[in-house]
């Protein structure tokens, strides 16, 4: 009886070391692309996840004037070798952003990641309080494994589990092909739009970047220089030159008059003597 007992706890012992070596959670390299503040994303925690550059490419065409996320091709990450996610906390308290350094792991199905607060709000207006953080996952994990094809969603939160946002991954599919890249767009010397919303954005060489949004109802009108002639001087006809003719002419007329004037008073005074 007591070696009965014995096999069944060294099974038991056996099984709950296998099982959590399996559930045991692999760590994924995760690098914050952009972050800062943002109304339009919404009121309430959110996640969305971008496979493919596509997916990414729709979505920054969908916010029109407001889309403040750079083109792919200046983010750093690629596609083929990472995934992107753009996390957004909503409605926050004020006076904080998300941090840049998080920490993502893979169990089971899901990809967890957590990030923590930074005081301030990473140069955005004091009264900025709906701060995001867009952030590339690798598709590769630590140990070596492809973690992407057998996920079913990503989660992130920010130090509270009531921050928490999930969403599904569509995409066991295989890396896109560097083929399906859009090539970036042309320079052309016609006006820019003007952007509702629009951020002042703070670049560095470090692998983030900070987006600082005033307010829904702020604008930036960015104008390209090129020369155009003023309405006005456009409809003022040419200053024509002075008729010298006419000046020669009068002066001219002046002096015969003068000289017939003088004329006559010699000849009085010799009629006189």
């Amino acid at each position: 009886m007591k070696r009965t007992l014995a096999r069944v706890g060294l099974i038991a012992i056996l099984f709950a070391l296998v099982g959590g070596s399996a559930a045991a959670a692999t760590t994924v390299t995760a690098r914050t692309q952009l972050r800062g503040h943002l109304p339009e994303l919404g009121e309430r925690p959110t996640m969305r996840v971008f496979v493919t550059q596509s997916e990414y490419d729709t979505f920054r065409n969908s916010l029109g004037d407001a889309n403040v996320f750079p083109a792919a091709s200046s983010l750093f990450m690629s596609f083929e070798k990472d995934i992107l996610a753009l996390y957004t906390r909503g409605n926050d308290t004020g006076g904080r952003c998300i941090g840049t350094q998080i920490v993502a792991s893979f169990s089971g199905d899901t990809l967890s990641a957590n990030a923590t607060w930074q005081a301030g709000t990473c140069g955005a207006p004091s009264s900025a309080h709906y701060p995001f953080v867009l952030v590339s996952f690798s598709r590769t994990a630590a140990d070596g494994t492809a973690w992407l094809p057998t996920a079913r969603s990503v989660c992130l939160s920010v130090e509270s589990q009531d921050t928490n946002a999930c969403a599904t991954v569509a995409g066991a599919s295989p890396a896109p092909s560097a083929a399906a890249t859009t090539p970036p767009p042309t320079a052309t010397s016609s006006t820019a739009p003007s952007a509702s919303a629009a951020p002042t954005a703070t670049r560095s060489l470090t692998p983030s970047q900070t987006v600082a949004v005033a307010s829904p109802s702020a604008s930036l009108t960015i104008v390209t220089a090129t020369a155009v002639r003023s309405p006005v001087a456009a409809a003022s006809p040419p200053a024509t030159p002075a008729d010298n003719a006419t000046n020669f002419l009068l002066y001219a007329m002046l002096i015969a008059i003068a000289f017939l004037v003088l004329l006559s008073l010699i000849l009085s005074r010799g009629r006189r003597g």
